[in-house]
């Protein structure tokens, strides 16, 4: 019995077809540890200052504990090599929800 190579997801499915998502998905996926390398060191810069804003205004410890998780745990994810939209998923809610926190520590 022979086997046949299944095509991989880019190539079942037209470019024009694939929505913005997806699309950010394969990119990231063809050039994964570059990419890696960029959204950690953002991501981190971002949650630190977020951080750094929240420890100023001497708001609630929960705040300062949910951003260094929230930075972390996308941290992990990436390191861990996490499935590309898992990753990317993670950036997003990443970068939303510590700008969110620097926007109310200002």
């Amino acid at each position: 019995m022979k086997t046949v190579n299944q095509p991989s997801h880019a190539e079942t499915h037209n470019e024009g077809t694939l929505n913005w998502f997806d699309k950010q998905a394969i990119n990231f996926e063809n050039a994964r540890f570059g990419w890696m390398a960029i959204l950690i060191t953002a991501q981190s810069c971002l949650g630190s200052v977020a951080c750094g804003f929240i420890l100023k205004n001497n708001a609630n410890i929960i705040f300062l504990c949910t951003c260094a998780a929230i930075t972390m745990g996308c941290n992990a994810l990436l390191i861990a090599l996490a499935p590309p939209k898992v990753s990317l998923i993670s950036v997003y809610l990443s970068v939303i929800l510590n700008a969110l926190f620097i926007l109310f520590n200002l």
